[in-house]
């Protein structure tokens, strides 16, 4: 189902400039996860025996997200996929990665699940919620497993990584200026680990252009700790994700000198 011992190899790869990268400590990891079990979840979410979020704010978040009640609610295929994100044995093994210890799984799956996109769909540059807040704990690291097959870089919906520029402004002033430093592919089996505080802004700004039968989709998971540095937070904690709107971040040079990963 999993190649560990890939994943093993590859983060002794990269785990020695992890936290070093920009604008935030993020890697990416292709082609771990057996092809058919992931063809096994497209399945499941085509069916669609799940209770489904929807939202609807346009500029912001225009997706459908999984609601699930707990570990019990998960279509089976999907739940054996979460259950191995979730377990000791890769949470050490991210551990080990980001030279963050005790990271905590969400048993009662209160954030993440299954993310879906469709045409026209967008979800805006942002930073995290903070907190899990039934457990009390502080979100450190995402997991995200795309799960798109031959995903053609003209649609957009790249994972992208952004910083503000002008720090005496506020993020969210209308005045402030963005850039886009990297994006990367949403392809099929490429999972994407980032440390998630207050200074990670991510999304995918702007809006999908995709074939009305094509869908942007993604299994989310969190990590958390007990504790967290007072270096991650920039805002009163706790607090829910924080959006910025696509108008305010879709300049005309916001994507000079960006880097592309497909």
């Amino acid at each position: 189902m999993f190649d560990y011992l890939s994943f093993d190899k590859q983060i002794d790869e990269v785990m020695g400039t992890y936290n070093q990268t920009f604008p935030y400590p993020y890697a990416y990891f292709d082609n771990l996860f057996d092809e058919a079990i992931l063809d096994d979840v497209n399945r499941e979410i085509d069916e669609a025996q799940f209770t489904q979020d929807v939202r609807q704010i346009d500029g912001i978040e225009v997706k459908t997200r999984s609601d699930f009640a707990d570990n019990e609610s998960l279509p089976p295929i999907t739940r054996r996929v979460f259950e191995l994100l979730n377990g000791g044995k890769f949470l050490t093994m991210v551990s080990k990665l980001t030279d963050i210890s005790g990271l905590i799984s969400d048993p009662y799956y209160d954030g993440g699940g299954i993310n879906i996109i469709q045409n026209q769909g967008t979800l805006a540059v942002h930073v995290d919620g903070t907190t899990q807040h039934r457990m009390r704990v502080c979100r450190r690291i995402n997991a995200i497993l795309f799960l798109n097959d031959d995903w053609d870089p003209n649609w957009n919906g790249y994972h992208e990584q952004w910083v503000y520029q002008v720090p005496e402004l506020s993020p969210f002033d209308a005045h402030q200026q963005w850039r886009c430093v990297r994006k990367i592919l949403p392809k099929k089996n490429r999972l994407l680990l980032f440390t998630t505080n207050d200074h990670s802004w991510h999304g995918h700004a702007g809006v999908l252009n995709v074939p009305e039968s094509v869908q942007r989709r993604s299994l989310i998971t969190y990590y958390y700790t007990s504790t967290r540095p007072a270096t991650d937070i920039v805002f009163d904690e706790p607090h829910r994700a924080l959006f910025i709107h696509n108008d305010h971040t879709l300049k005309d040079s916001a994507y000079d000198d960006v880097e592309v990963i497909l």
